[in-house]
């Protein structure tokens, strides 16, 4: 991700969509607690054409125990 203020007012953001598609999903995770600013970042993400990571068809999970 690289940061650089254009003004005062202004931001830009560049990152890679791989970045983007996890911020994304974060956004949308947590948007209750973020509220609006989510709603805007979410809506500008999607129009930007990024979409969230893929879901695994199958998640794996074992138990190990305690050694």
């Amino acid at each position: 991700m690289h940061i650089s203020a254009l003004d005062k007012q202004t931001t830009q953001i560049s990152m890679l969509p791989t970045e983007s598609a996890q911020l994304l999903e974060g956004l949308e995770a947590m948007r209750d607690e973020l509220g609006e600013i989510a709603d805007e970042l979410i809506s500008l993400l999607r129009s930007s054409g990024i979409e969230p990571p893929p879901k695994p068809e199958h998640v794996r999970t074992e138990y190990a125990g305690p050694e």
